[in-house]
């Protein structure tokens, strides 16, 4: 018995059916964004904490080397990878010139006094500053006194670092549809993009609580990575590779985590003997390196300065309690938190295609380097504080306190691979649709 043939109605029916889901895909990823968008004017925190206080430290001396630090003791500053602050430093000189001439910034001095922590009530790296709930749209052209450092929180600072986030979030997503679209595939599944990012609760933590992160800078440039490294891969132009290679020297340059990514991508690349593709890389991430070293430069008087290395906050070593925590617990693990991401990655496998697989492994390895790097907080469960560089840090004070702190820490950092999730998640779509379009054909032609 021969073949069933589609008649030309049936391709016109099923054209028809592809065009109203393509229109459909693109409104419901337009409806979602917007929804990020009410969702960050409404409710985008600006107060800082933990990470955040050195990046905000960071764009000070940078640009206002003469002014009060906002805290005193700035312990970890040296350890922050600088990336994130030094491309704020973009909407902060471009407000300087057009908009700080035109408005009179007010100085506030809240009656409530700062939230204090510890035994001996000095203000802890964990400290909220200000010390009241502060909103994204309420900080602009606001100064806020912080009293316990005689300080000064800026808006022109903290405004530069949430425009830096939020404005690298959606080029994020606009890069991570767009490199949907390189391959010309029927599905383009453009609203995998914002799903995957509402669907994340620890995404959404970073967008609307701590969008002073790294977390939503690192997105964003993984995203703009990988746009360039597909279109480098597919079409096999120089450019597009250098570009890939600068955005991931960058991208490195704000997660420093991220150098395992670049490590094995290139040994990757000379593995399966794409000699030009992994010249071409390293060509655009000189430039990341370069930009380090004057950063080096300019404020410990060296180029070449160790102390993003230290990181004496983490410890590596191999736990499989803490390994178990980060992937399979309920409570923190990323298969229950970042499902989609997780999905994706698996995804990266399963469709044959060169670039996929490779970012299916630095998706791998990355990973592999999270589950050994161990915070020094999980070893001192129940014992109150500890104590960095002077600075005092609480310890959990149970389990579950713990698992709190594995949650929020490896899904914030799984972040960085959502952009080569995204495009797992299309394949086991594609995956599914071809599965479903055999079943048809095949009773069709019984």
């Amino acid at each position: 018995m021969k073949p069933m043939r589609p008649s030309s109605a049936s391709v016109c029916i099923n054209e028809r059916r592809l065009k109203v889901l393509r229109w459909a895909d693109f409104a419901i990823c337009a409806a979602w964004m917007l929804m990020l968008g009410v969702m960050i004017l409404t409710s985008g925190r600006a107060n800082i904490q933990t990470d955040s206080i050195d990046y905000y430290a960071i764009v000070q001396r940078l640009t206002q080397d003469d002014q009060k630090p906002i805290v005193r003791n700035l312990h970890f500053l040296e350890q922050r990878s600088p990336g994130y602050p030094l491309l704020s430093l973009i909407p902060y000189h471009t407000t300087s010139v057009l908009v700080e001439p035109l408005v009179q910034t007010e100085r506030i001095r809240p009656p409530s006094s700062p939230v204090r922590d510890g035994p001996d009530q000095r203000v802890t790296e964990r400290a909220l500053l200000p010390s009241d709930p502060l909103l994204f749209r309420e900080v602009f052209f606001k100064d806020f006194y912080i009293e316990s450092e005689d300080s000064w929180f800026e808006w022109k600072i903290i405004s530069s670092m949430l425009i830096t986030s939020y404005a690298l979030l959606f080029l994020g997503l606009f890069f991570s549809v767009a490199t949907l679209a390189l391959d010309g595939d029927s599905i383009l599944g453009a609203s995998l993009a914002p799903l995957v990012v509402l669907t994340s609760s620890i995404f959404m933590h970073n967008i609307v609580n701590t969008p002073a992160y790294a977390t939503l800078a690192a997105f964003g440039l993984s995203s703009i990575f990988t746009y360039f490294f597909v279109r480098g891969s597919l079409h096999n132009v120089s450019a597009a590779q250098i570009l890939a290679g600068l955005f991931l020297g960058f991208l490195v340059l704000a997660r420093l985590e991220t150098v395992v990514i670049l490590a094995t991508l290139l040994i990757l690349l000379i593995l399966i003997k794409d000699y030009g593709f992994a010249r071409n890389l390293v060509l655009g991430s000189l430039v990341a390196f370069v930009v380090l070293l004057l950063y080096n430069l300019s404020q410990f008087g060296t180029p070449i300065h160790l102390g993003i290395l230290r990181g004496d906050i983490n410890l590596i070593g191999l736990d499989t309690d803490y390994i178990y925590a980060n992937l399979f617990n309920p409570r923190s693990g990323i298969v229950f938190w970042s499902t989609l991401a997780t999905l994706g990655m698996a995804g990266l496998f399963l469709d044959g295609k060169r670039h996929t697989t490779l970012l299916g492994i630095c998706s791998i390895a990355l990973l592999a380097l999270l589950l050994v790097r161990v915070p020094i907080m999980y070893n001192c469960i129940g014992e109150g504080m500890a104590e960095i560089g002077g600075l005092p840090v609480r310890c959990p004070a149970n389990m579950a306190d713990a698992l709190t702190l594995v949650r929020f820490d490896a899904n914030r950092y799984i972040t960085v691979v959502i952009p080569f999730s995204i495009l797992g998640l299309r394949g086991l779509a594609i995956l599914v649709r071809d599965f479903l379009h055999r079943s048809g054909l095949a009773k069709a032609n019984t």
